[in-house]
């Protein structure tokens, strides 16, 4: 596993994810859902995690990492969703972050089967899932920078795929670290 390979997969899962929260909010919407943001959480989990999955699968990762990527991001959502606007009035970035943390609890419990130091996938995929949407949210301040549309399209659309290689770059050095102490 090398940090490039992982982090190409984390960045093309994060193109399909972007793809999925599209097409599942085009779907709620045309039910009438509106308003709701767990199909942030279900979409993003599902298409990274499908996408290490194909990687990780090579070295006997079962399925379960798909679907603990989902359950993890999308449940944190689902809740807040649930809940009063008042009583949390950040949800997104609240999502998020328990998203986060939830994500690398659960897929801890698949890594810790094959390797000793497997908690560090907590804090990588913790503060990778965090500091890649923290890229994408960079987005609110770059009108700040030019009143050229062509050049805030360009580079807004750099923040949000640079998310994808942020949350590979520092998922990828923690799963590294796990990966090498086991040799």
């Amino acid at each position: 596993m090398t940090l490039g390979r992982w982090t190409k997969a984390t960045f093309w899962g994060w193109l399909l994810g972007v793809a999925l929260i599209l097409v599942l909010s085009s779907l709620l919407d045309s039910t009438g859902i509106e308003h709701l943001q767990f199909h942030l959480g279900v979409g993003m989990g599902a298409g990274v995690g499908f996408a290490q999955w194909l990687l990780l699968k090579r070295a006997g990762m079962s399925k379960n990492w798909i679907w603990f990527s989902i359950l993890g991001m999308g449940t944190p959502f689902i809740i807040l969703d649930l809940m009063p606007a008042e009583l949390v009035p950040h949800k997104i970035a609240a999502g998020i972050v328990s998203g986060a943390l939830a994500t690398g609890l659960l897929q801890y419990l698949l890594l810790k089967k094959q390797f000793r130091n497997a908690q560090l996938w907590i804090y990588g995929c913790f503060t990778g899932w965090t500091l890649a949407v923290a890229t994408v949210f960079a987005i609110d301040y770059t009108k700040y920078l030019t009143s050229s549309n062509l050049a805030l399209f360009f580079l807004n659309l750099f923040l949000m795929l640079a998310g994808g290689i942020v949350l590979g770059v520092i998922s990828g050095f923690a799963l590294k670290r796990i990966y090498s102490a086991t040799g």
